[in-house]
């Protein structure tokens, strides 16, 4: 792994630590080990309890951050490298010769949350990376993160797919069918031992596997 690859930090999501904590003592300290692996070293577990169990769910996230990131900001920064930096702005104040911003006064407490979002010093870019960046990304639900858990538990062969569903995918699902249509046609899949050598998206399978069994709707 090359210098240029490593991971300064990552987001910590609260509901990974509420999954986590209702797990056997021994099974959470392995998902935190094979966690910190997989950010340090991009391994992944051998022990496949391990491997599709939560620790598969926080591996996509941190996967999809990472990307997002990378999309966003690093993009944005090689693109200003590339016309030789952070455009500098002109000081045109004699007494604040350095260009420092004053401070915005709030109108309104929507404008204080939203103008007090705080910036952190990325170590790796050596950049001011807004926080409003990170936290464009969306928490899960609970009714989505009680639904990983029922795949974690009832689904093994589904969490080995290669693309797995995202919570839009499932309310447009939810849309059309019921809980239990849906939760019938994934474990119907999951008996089929060859589904994630044969398939590669689990929403388009198990939408495909709806209009089949239930008809379009």
């Amino acid at each position: 792994m090359s210098k240029q690859e490593e991971w300064i930090s990552i987001i910590y999501y609260k509901r990974w630590a509420e999954m986590l904590m209702k797990m056997p003592a021994e099974l959470r300290h392995k998902i935190h080990d094979a966690v910190d692996e997989y950010i340090v070293n991009r391994a992944l577990p051998t022990d496949e309890q391990i491997l599709f169990s939560t620790f598969f769910s926080i591996k996509e996230q941190i996967d999809y951050d990472k990307e997002l990131y990378n999309s966003k900001v690093v993009r944005r920064n090689r693109e200003n490298g590339r016309l030789g930096g952070r455009p500098k702005k002109k000081p045109n104040n004699p007494q604040n010769p350095v260009g420092l911003q004053e401070p915005k006064k709030a109108d309104t407490v929507t404008d204080t949350v939203t103008d007090t979002v705080s910036t952190e010093v990325d170590i790796k870019e050596n950049t001011i990376v807004s926080k409003k960046d990170e936290l464009s990304l969306s928490s899960p639900s609970e009714e989505f993160i009680k639904f990983n858990q029922w795949l974690d538990k009832h689904c093994p062969f589904v969490l080995k797919v290669k693309t797995q569903m995202k919570e839009p995918e499932y309310q447009k699902l939810l849309a059309k069918y019921t809980k239990k249509e849906i939760s019938d046609v994934l474990e119907s899949l999951n008996n089929w031992k060859d589904f994630p050598k044969k398939r590669t998206n689990v929403y388009r399978s198990t939408l495909d596997e709806l209009k089949k069994k239930f008809g379009e709707r």
